[in-house]
């Protein structure tokens, strides 16, 4: 057993005839499962054995040019720009006809409308004070011919990327928005999705640290060869080729910029992406997503490994989702019959995504999303929705249920405002999203209003100053248990509600009187952050069918600020029984109208 290699010498394999062969590991206490799957041949699998042994040398490049032909031949989605000759308001353009490559910044003026154009996504790292980029100061000598070696590696190999494909004209954020200017910055912020949509291509610089770790990396091509090998289930003289399930390259899907909140719209609004990773590069575009191992589809071969009867062959589903199906990410989910419920699916997977990321300017939360907000309203107005509001990271259209989001554990509020508290947006955390299309909520409240207030009345997709959300329905008093009985209640953003009382004389609601509804879990708040507060206003919002014996509401779990308003501090849950109403439920509960903001 060889531990700090990751294989074992030891292991027992299964004869099932028909099938793959499993095999199984006996390691410690514990019993791992794998499989063997059968290769007809290898040319007719979606496996690659030919690695090169630098991302950046010419046989990386054979696959890189397949990908882009195929493309460019046979995905109609993939050829379709948002706006016709398109131009940002500058680029960088190279130049490598007169010896050693130069590279200048240019204004929109100066472009050919009909010149195609590159985009870069990258991680600037630490010491980005120090990298080169365009301020009022540096415009002047940028507009002149420099040297592409003086550009940072990333920079550098991104244009040795564009030279291989005969264009000369490159996007990047820090040498084409001006880094000492809010107003450019914030005008030039808000037309991402044009930007990132209309390009020829994104490169994604996925396996470096920084804009000095560049896009193409050494690597043993051994270590990323698909694993297949002879295999003799039945006796010598009947061997196989046989391959490793779990062999997906998966495992080379790793970099910090994934981790980047600004990268995952640039990622969701480009036709298509080049990501140079560490130790392979991939493809993703609206109708394929490769790796170099598995050149012909990745996920397909991820989510559909063996087909019998196509002898090995993977299964290809076309893409109904609004963007594109990213690797990495659970998008890929079968697609609805509804368009609009497949769009709100859609926006909820990204919003989730999005939450796991991180930014480095913490007010930037609703900007980084505006592009991809930008296209939403876009297919929503298409989709016949046009009266419909953009709420700081959610929408008109699907409210109340859209207040519906959890946190998967404690939040972190950020130090000046951002989103009203109703918001997602509102806090720092990874956020569960509410299930769009489920054909049993119900709703338990009334919008009466709702709105944001815009820091840029031009842009409802971009940072606001303020939110009033008015709902009414039941109002109910809950004292929460704050004492933790075990280690995973200390940890957790759980509380157990003790009672429900009325929220204007106190008295206890006569329903939970019965031990029978207070419960374990039955009843309780997730608060958002670790403010946790001994007792909160309840304002249920929906209810749903569950599996077991119960139904369950969902709501808001309130506090009061001032005099009239309350904010949001957390999400409430109650099990009920299926056959009682709501009325009787929260009798002697008041009704009311309250203001959150």
């Amino acid at each position: 057993m060889i531990l700090e290699l990751g294989y074992y010498t030891l292991f027992t394999v299964i004869r099932k005839p028909k099938s793959g062969v499993p095999a199984c590991i006996y390691h410690l206490y514990a019993l791992l499962d794998f499989c063997f799957y059968i290769v007809p041949h290898v040319s007719s699998m979606n496996l690659n054995l030919d690695i090169g042994s630098n991302t950046g040398d010419e046989v990386t490049w054979d696959i890189i040019r397949g990908w882009l032909d195929e493309c460019l031949e046979k995905h109609t989605r993939c050829n379709q720009k948002n706006i016709t000759d398109y131009v940002p308001s500058r680029l960088v353009k190279l130049n490598d006809t007169t010896g050693e490559p130069t590279f200048c910044v240019v204004e929109k003026c100066q472009v050919d409308p009909q010149s195609p154009y590159l985009t870069l996504s990258h991680r600037w790292g630490e010491s980005s004070q120090l990298r080169l980029k365009l301020t009022r100061s540096t415009s002047e000598r940028l507009s002149r011919e420099q040297l592409c070696r003086t550009l940072p590696k990333t920079f550098r190999d991104a244009s040795e990327v564009a030279r291989r494909l005969k264009i000369c004209y490159l996007w990047i954020d820090s040498l084409c928005i001006f880094q000492d200017s809010a107003e450019d910055w914030l005008k030039e912020s808000s037309s991402m999705r044009d930007v990132y949509g209309n390009a020829f291509l994104n490169i994604a610089a996925l396996g470096a640290e920084d804009n000095h770790g560049g896009l193409f990396f050494s690597r043993n091509p051994s270590e990323l060869k698909p694993t297949i090998f002879n295999f003799s289930v039945d006796g010598p003289e009947d061997p196989h080729l046989y391959r490793f399930d779990h062999d997906t390259g998966s495992a080379s899907w790793v970099g910090p910029i994934l981790q980047r909140g600004w990268v995952l719209q640039e990622r969701i609004l480009s036709r298509r992406v080049l990501y140079f990773g560490s130790r392979q590069v991939f493809w993703e575009c609206y109708e394929i997503t490769c790796s170099e191992t598995h050149p012909k589809n990745f996920n397909q071969y991820v989510y559909n490994k063996y087909d019998e009867k196509e002898q090995g062959q993977t299964r290809t589903e076309p893409n109904h989702h609004a963007w594109k199906a990213l690797m990495g990410t659970d998008r890929l989910q079968p697609s609805c019959e509804d368009k609009l419920s497949q769009l709100f699916m859609d926006w909820y997977e990204i919003a989730r995504t999005y939450t796991t990321c991180d930014l480095t300017v913490s007010s930037d939360k609703l900007v980084a999303l505006s592009g991809i907000a930008k296209d939403m309203k876009r297919r929503l107005t298409t989709l016949g929705c046009r009266d419909t509001k953009y709420l700081a990271g959610m929408w008109s259209q699907d409210l109340p249920y859209a207040l519906m989001w959890s946190l998967n554990e404690f939040g972190r509020r950020p130090e000046s405002y951002r989103a009203p508290s109703w918001s997602w947006a509102a806090v720092d955390g990874s956020s569960l999203m509410p299930f769009y299309g489920r054909t049993d909520l119900e709703a338990l409240v009334s919008v009466t209003s709702a709105r944001t207030t815009l820091e840029n009345d031009e842009d409802e997709t971009g940072k606001v100053r303020g939110g009033m959300l008015t709902l009414t329905g039941f109002l109910a008093t809950a004292n929460i248990g704050l004492s933790a009985e075990n280690t995973y209640e200390q940890e957790s953003n759980r509380r157990r509600i003790i009672d429900f009382r009325n929220h204007e004389d106190g008295t206890r609601l006569p329903k939970f009187n019965d031990y029978h509804y207070i419960f374990c879990s039955s009843a309780c708040v997730l608060f958002d952050t670790k403010e946790i507060y001994p007792r909160v206003l309840c304002l249920p919002i929906t209810r749903g069918d569950r599996p077991a014996k119960f139904d369950l509401i969902w709501g808001l779990a309130l506090v009061q600020v001032g005099h009239e308003n309350y904010r949001r501090v957390g999400l409430f849950s109650l099990h009920v029984n299926p056959g009682d109403s709501v009325q009787s439920i929260f009798t002697n509960a008041s009704q009311g109208s309250v203001n959150i903001i």
